[in-house]
């Protein structure tokens, strides 16, 4: 089985494959009307890299529904998502003068306070979750696997460093030229076989994280795997 967040993935990149058959250059065939070829291509790049950012933030969000919907207590959770949920709100405590702190500290306590202590439980909010991730790179999708308590994900589902390697070059390179398309740079442009392999690298990296992310969270939920 594969996440839900992964079925949509899939069928974002078939999109893109559509929008690539749009290309009016024959196959193996001599460039026809450049201005299209050239607009076609740094959309693709928008696109799919878009869908991935989508990818990550949905499969957190299916996390945190699986981990809520579970009777696990508290110390099944993973330290990093305990952190990162409670962080939100310790910052809120901090920036407020210490005479009028009353109403965040009891919202702390009903919100946050079960994930540290004997505390009626509430459930996780999947946005807190990913508030520091305000765009996507290879680095970010690292930290976010952490988070459940999978480090170094890029080995993990990878045995050579040379496919290691490459698979974080080719989705950053992905994230730059969208950062830099999205930035209106009028030589930020990507080739057809450039979209093809970045298509590889994106589908094989989701295909492979969900499963890892699964197992990691059957490990959390008592051994019952969400998907």
């Amino acid at each position: 089985m594969t996440s839900n967040a992964y079925q949509s993935l899939l069928f974002g990149i078939e999109e893109v494959r559509h929008l690539q058959q749009a290309n009016p250059t024959p196959r193996g065939g001599l460039p026809q009307r450049p201005n299209v070829i050239r607009a076609i291509n740094r959309a693709s790049v928008v696109l799919l890299c878009s869908h991935l950012e989508r990818y990550l933030r949905a499969l957190n969000e299916e996390a945190i529904e699986a981990t809520n919907r579970s009777p696990i207590p508290n110390v099944g959770i993973p330290i990093g998502v305990k952190l990162l949920h409670s962080r939100t709100a310790i910052d809120e405590i901090a920036e407020r003068q210490w005479d009028n702190r009353r109403d965040v500290l009891e919202r702390f306590v009903e919100t946050d306070g079960w994930l540290w202590g004997t505390v009626q439980r509430s459930d996780l909010d999947h946005e807190r979750l990913l508030q520091w991730m305000k765009s996507l790179s290879p680095g970010r999708a690292l930290r976010m696997f952490a988070m459940w308590g999978v480090p170094d994900v890029f080995s993990q589902i990878t045995r050579q460093p040379h496919t290691r390697s490459r698979m974080w070059l080719r989705l950053q390179e992905l994230v730059d030229k969208r950062n830099d398309i999205a930035h209106g740079q009028v030589s930020a442009q990507a080739t057809y076989q450039d979209i093809r392999g970045y298509i590889t690298e994106v589908r094989l990296f989701c295909e492979r994280v969900d499963r890892v992310l699964s197992r990691a969270l059957a490990q959390h939920l008592n051994g019952l795997r969400p998907w």
